[in-house]
């Protein structure tokens, strides 16, 4: 029986909370490797060990009397005391001789297979199980036969493989029960425990028992959930399966509960084991008990509990202080507000400063929240630019918004990061129980509702509204991941006119546009910007490259002279290390000559340029496509400074042209910018041209190209081609 569908609103909320989720994963993904380091500093400062992947081995090799080291060629390193007696009775005489003399593998596959195997495996940490015959150098071992789980360890860059042993018993085939042995070995604080395929349990140590509080006769044929502590959900445990699956083996630390119900920390590694035949025979896990020390205990906990990088709670522990409340809240007496907080334009410091500035920006507006809001109030961070407010004993509207506020007025003033003055904004929405929900989930998805409310309509706060639910108001930001599929967005071309040669046509700029089925024509300046900020713009941007290409091809067919068509890129888009390869591709496909492309770069994207992006501009430059700087003139940066990128043309904004009929100052500017730009032999357009005031002064200027309504809005490829024949 098929799940019932979400009604279209719960759908579109849903599905915008599915794309901000991907966009958080990079973040997600460098606080794990910091709360990693941070997790092993702590150990080593409290005198403890830094386990990492390879405890198992580390357990085995103290408890085993039988193993040796080899190297991938199969020569001994080492061996223990207990072998070298067995076989010579004279210490040291097998290093440096060949295991091949020292055993034989009785099966189908080769010793030296085997050893690649090992060696070249794909899951460097995973274990294969295979039995072995010992050879003639032992005559006290001869013909007997041994268990052998053989595991790959890497030191310096060298590859050794460790052979741990175990007399098999006779008639015994079965890999999982012969397991038993290598566990009972063991004798450690520390814990082994194997587990078939499936997850039951088929054998542990003493030292697992004792860390436990089982018997091993309670754990063997029960599933490890029994351990369970209840702090992890069900993602946690199905993502610690897809690693075992995809790597092989699983590392970190985990919350178990012992027999007596106490809650204990541990650092776990589960190893996946093979036979010989390439099947999974079973998962051996090892364990240490991180919870002797108390301080440590508690300082990883505390890390298990924080955002690593702002200090703030985290998701889990803002859901847990929400579970806590539900759990004991009374209609009459408890109240509490949620708001949800999305920052503005943040998007735009983090993709064009780099990561390092927008860790910055968050941690001065964690910072800055937190000192804005009593301390008896939760501020967490819950991934990427998002942060939630809860506001305990507060349900009435007013007093929210009091508090609001105070978040909006002390993330006002500019932030200085590396150098440059940056600011940000916030968009919030606020749920409150028990008016606007009952229940947690729906509480946090109403106040998410509300955040994208005044998102949407560029107002700072928003309360959640019953209205917002079950309308049929366009989620913009999930649409627009459909709607080149849907065919919505088209292209539009805005000509670039000579004043100097009789209005003909210099080059046409390509626009876009999207029609929207509900919402009908949407501001191109919104659905880029949404674009930018939910990654939907690189696809768009290449989908703009072939069109253009095409269009071209379709031009020159027709009969059309040559112009020169622009097109904006993104940063996104430019510092896709496949960007320059599709272009030349597009190009190729359709035979259009690369210096009839040019594409727009804005200057403010410019300025921030890294050394990596003038690369990727130069691989551009030298397949033959043209470059441009759009809108200069908005961060008045120095033309000889962007020239380094070796510019076609500059469009001067539409800010300066917008006065020149009667302002001095403006005239001046444009007058500057043009002159520059004529001395260094770069092409000068200018922008957002509306009147014949405006062309006037361009023209006695020396700027005889123009763009704007005065010369012409944007019109379809057919209306540019009959302007141009037509001229």
């Amino acid at each position: 029986m098929s799940a019932p569908a979400l009604p279209a609103s719960d759908r579109g909320v849903l599905t915008a909370q599915l794309f901000r989720y991907a966009q958080d994963m990079e973040e997600l993904m460098r606080q794990h490797s910091r709360l990693q380091r941070q997790h092993q500093m702590i150990l080593q400062s409290l005198g403890k060990d830094a386990y990492g992947a390879d405890l198992l081995p580390r357990l085995l090799m103290q408890a085993s009397p039988m193993y040796w080291v080899t190297d991938v060629q199969g020569l001994v390193r080492h061996s223990s005391s207990q072998l070298r007696w067995q076989f010579t009775q004279k210490v040291g005489t097998q290093v440096g001789c060949n295991i091949a003399q020292l055993i034989r593998v009785p099966h189908a596959i080769s010793l030296q297979s085997l050893l690649k195997r090992v060696a070249e495996q794909a899951y460097a940490a995973n274990a294969v199980h295979c039995r072995v015959e010992m050879a003639g150098s032992a005559p006290s071992l001869k013909g007997t036969v041994w268990d052998a789980l053989l595991m790959q360890m890497q030191e310096d860059g060298r590859v050794d493989i460790y052979w741990f042993l175990s007399p098999a018993v006779a008639g015994e085939e079965n890999l999982l029960l012969a397991q038993s042995a290598f566990v009972h070995a063991v004798d450690s604080d520390h814990g082994v425990m194997v587990a078939n395929p499936f997850g039951t349990i088929s054998a542990a140590s003493k030292g697992f028992c004792r860390m436990s509080g089982y018997d091993e006769s309670e754990l063997v044929g029960d599933n490890p959930r029994m351990l369970s502590s209840g702090r992890h959900d069900g993602e946690f445990y199905q993502n610690v399966w897809l690693e075992l699956l995809d790597a092989g083996r699983w590392s970190g630390t985990i919350f178990n509960r012992r027999k007596s119900g106490k809650i204990y920390l541990q650092w776990q590694t589960i190893t996946m084991v093979e036979s010989i035949e390439g099947q999974v025979v079973s998962y051996i896990s090892a364990t240490v008990d991180l919870s002797s020390t108390e301080t440590s205990s508690k300082k990883l906990e505390a890390l298990a509990y924080s955002d690593v990088l702002t200090g703030l709670p985290n998701r889990r522990m803002m859901a847990e202080h929400l579970e806590h409340f539900f759990a004991h809240a009374a209609l009459e007496t408890d109240a509490l507000a949620l708001m949800f907080i999305d920052l503005n334009r943040f998007k735009p410091i983090n993709d064009d400063l780099g990561h390092d500035a927008g860790d910055m920006v968050l941690q001065q507006v964690a910072t800055r929240m937190r000192n804005a809001l009593p301390q008896d109030h939760l501020l967490a961070r819950v991934g990427g630019d998002e942060f939630v407010v809860v506001l305990n004993g507060i349900a009435q509207r007013d007093q929210v918004e009091i508090f609001a506020a105070q978040l909006q007025k002390a993330l006002q003033p500019p932030m200085f990061i590396k150098g440059r003055k940056l600011s940000v904004g916030a968009s919030i929405g606020c749920a409150c129980y028990p008016s606007d929900s009952e229940d947690m989930a729906n509480l946090l998805k109403r106040a998410d509702i509300a955040m994208y409310s005044a998102k949407r309509f560029g107002i700072p706060f928003c309360h959640f509204d019953a209205g917002m639910v079950g309308t049929d108001k366009p989620n913009l930001e999930r649409d627009l991941w459909l709607a080149l599929e849907r065919q919505e967005i088209s292209l539009v071309y805005q000509p670039q006119i000579r004043s100097d040669a009789g209005s003909s046509v210099r080059g046409c700029e390509a626009l876009m546009r999207w029609q929207h089925p509900i919402a009908g024509e949407v501001d191109p300046t919104l659905f880029i910007a949404l674009a930018e900020r939910s990654g939907a713009i690189a696809s768009l941007g290449n989908w703009a490259v072939e069109q253009v290409c095409r269009q071209l091809r379709v031009w020159r067919e027709q009969g059309m002279p040559e112009i020169t068509l622009s097109l904006n890129v993104s940063l996104r888009q430019l510092r896709d290390a496949d960007f320059a390869v599709f272009v030349k591709r597009a190009l190729e496909t359709h035979g259009v000559a690369p210096h009839l492309l040019e594409m727009e770069l804005s200057e403010t994207q410019a300025i921030t340029f890294v050394p990596a992006d003038t690369q990727h501009i130069q691989v551009l430059r030298d397949i033959g496509v043209r470059i441009s700087i759009d809108d200069y003139g908005i961060s008045f940066s120095s033309l000889s400074r962007l020239n380094f990128l070796s510019i076609s043309s500059f469009k001067i904004n539409p800010q300066c042209v917008q006065d020149l009929a009667h302002s001095a100052d403006a005239r001046a500017i444009s007058n500057c910018m043009i002159a520059i730009g004529r001395a260094m032999g770069i092409e000068v357009i200018a922008l957002g041209v509306e009147t014949e005031a405006q062309a006037h002064v361009l023209s006695e200027q020396g700027c005889h190209v123009i763009q704007g309504f005065y010369a012409s809005h944007p019109v379809s490829a057919d209306a540019l081609f009959q302007l141009v024949t037509r001229n």
